[in-house]
């Protein structure tokens, strides 16, 4: 697999220059690109500079936080209608799958900032918001997610997780999300639906912090996005889907830098995309008994 994708998905598209009346009467010359910069305006900033100039800048590292979710907070069956009404429950039906760091620094490498388009030998393609919706299950229409950043974190919290976040376990306005874990490890048996909703709350809050928003920190999430799940239907009527795609854009941009070295985001939407439009890319499966 790590000699497919980084042949396959590894450096910008090249251009080949004929030129006639040497001593072969034929000659190729390899230009890496691109071959009309009046759109790629960025080549030089861009990291398939370095993939062809050197130095070599190496495998991107990943960052995200989805391995916690799966292995410490179990999708308990009494939250799963509240995360079908609030838009989520596609998102958390998809088990852990490990990402390939090869496949996502090649893909990056074809990644045009300037176009928002991977740029390929056959042409260009990209991520829609049709993929995330076929892929994540989010939702794609609706109101677009916008609100204060600055809140009475201590009252949020208390209003809607049942009690305020110490601020040792603060960072400025974020949640460290394996303090979430470890706060809400399991939903008692004998839990009332006002316990189940707060459950399902900090659920959500780790798929976001650990999958659909992921940042840099790793482990972070803003206690913000509670202002958006006192009421399910209500969040359910939000575009959750917009907003991973125009994040994960975002994350490819700074990525596809010339100094870029990490990238943080949905990048589980980017691999199954991957995977579903170059099936030779994706693992063969087995027999499912």
């Amino acid at each position: 697999m790590e000699c497919i994708s980084t042949c396959i998905v590894s450096s910008l598209v090249y251009g080949i220059n004929d030129n006639i009346g040497n001593d072969l009467g034929f000659k190729r010359d390899m230009d890496p690109g691109p071959i009309d910069d009046s759109v790629l305006t960025m080549q030089a900033l861009h990291r398939s500079t370095r993939v062809w100039n050197g130095p070599e800048p190496g495998i991107l590292t990943i960052r995200r936080n989805s391995a916690a979710l799966h292995r410490l907070v179990p999708l308990d069956e009494r939250i799963v209608g509240h995360l079908q009404e609030a838009g989520f429950y596609g998102t958390a039906r998809i088990s852990f799958i490990s990402i390939d760091w090869h496949l996502i620094t090649g893909l990056v490498e074809r990644w045009r900032p300037e176009t928002y388009t991977f740029h390929f030998p056959v042409g260009e393609m990209t991520i829609t918001l049709r993929d995330v919706q076929i892929i994540l299950g989010l939702p794609v229409d609706g109101l677009p997610i916008t609100g204060h950043v600055e809140q009475d974190y201590d009252a949020l919290c208390l209003t809607q997780l049942g009690f305020p976040f110490p601020e040792t376990n603060r960072t400025g306005g974020r949640i460290q999300i394996r303090q979430l874990s470890r706060w809400f490890p399991n939903l008692p048996n004998n839990a009332d639906d006002v316990e189940v909703q707060r459950y399902a709350r900090v659920y959500i809050l780790q798929l976001l912090g650990g999958t659909l928003f992921a940042d840099k920190s790793n482990n972070l999430v803003h206690i913000t996005y509670l202002q958006f799940l006192e009421d399910f239907e209500a969040t359910g009527q939000y575009s959750y889907g917009s907003a991973t795609l125009a994040h994960l854009y975002r994350q490819l941009c700074l990525a596809a830098d010339i100094d870029g070295a990490e990238i943080a985001s949905p990048v589980i939407l980017l691999q199954l995309w991957a995977w579903d439009r170059f099936p030779f890319l994706a693992p063969i499966m087995g027999n499912v008994l």
